[in-house]
């Protein structure tokens, strides 16, 4: 019945009752979900002999064979949950909620928690692009984990943000999009300097004034420099967001004085 609780019933469970439920519901996933509908870890499971109702604990996670990015080159498809119509329709759980609620609102229910409507892949420059497949539950996870990333900075709706990482299917994109509009803040997407060159981004730079500036380490860095180079005042910049790369102690004090030029 939790799932039907308010948004922060969870933040007020003691630890162990909530490490409790939390390993629940893994069981329950795994046992009911996984298996059935995933033929490889339906077979990974089987080869270590490994069983869902075995677990009892978030550790136990531990037992579990660690997939590793070479288990999806070529073959990620084999890894998108595809759940039989027939099973899932003869389970009691189905049967009792299509009497409650109807065939179609069950059926859409599940639409949204296994097919895949948008796609993210890693930008494949040590090995081949991976894809990563998203339903519509899954959209609305990846939303809810960038609201928090932006709570987590402590931002506000009141904030300019701009958007500087390229447009493409590359998951750093797509959750500080979802992160905007989730969260309720002005996000302005540029599409980095491919799109609009440097001179578009800082043209924008200096016509919305950003308190927060979110890209890739190398670009931002690059942006800054020339903005400081033509003499470019940015006073309400406040933060700078980083992904996608590493970003070593030397470039962190770079960038903080760069910003600092423009009036940060």
């Amino acid at each position: 019945m939790i799932q039907n609780w308010g948004k922060d019933a969870w933040q007020s469970l003691p630890e162990n009752v909530l490490l409790r439920l939390q390993a629940g519901k893994l069981r329950r996933y795994l046992r009911d979900v996984v298996v059935p509908f995933s033929p490889h870890y339906r077979e990974v499971f089987a080869g270590v002999k490994f069983d869902p109702d075995s677990i009892r604990s978030l550790d136990d996670l531990r037992r579990i064979p660690f997939t590793s990015k070479s288990y999806l080159l070529g073959t990620a498809r084999e890894f998108v949950l595809t759940p039989d119509r027939a099973q899932l329709a003869s389970r009691p759980s189905t049967i009792l909620q299509a009497l409650l609620r109807g065939r179609a609102s069950v059926s859409a229910g599940f639409e949204r928690e296994f097919r895949p409507i948008f796609m993210t892949s890693t930008t494949g420059r040590s090995t081949e692009p991976v894809p990563f497949f998203y339903t519509a539950q899954d959209v609305s996870v990846l939303e809810t984990a960038g609201e928090r990333v932006i709570q987590v900075s402590a931002a506000t709706r009141e904030m300019k943000m701009m958007n500087l990482f390229p447009f493409a299917p590359h998951l750093a994109f797509w959750v500080t999009h979802y992160a905007g509009s989730k969260f309720g803040v002005f996000m302005l997407s540029t599409g980095g300097g491919k799109t609009m060159g440097t001179e578009g981004n800082l043209r924008l730079m200096k016509k919305i004034q950003p308190d927060v500036l979110v890209g890739m380490p190398t670009f931002i860095y690059h942006l800054l420099q020339q903005a400081a180079d033509e003499g470019v005042r940015c006073p309400s910049l406040s933060k700078l967001v980083l992904g996608g790369e590493k970003v070593p102690t030397g470039i962190r004090r770079k960038l903080r004085a760069m910003a600092r030029e423009l009036g940060a």
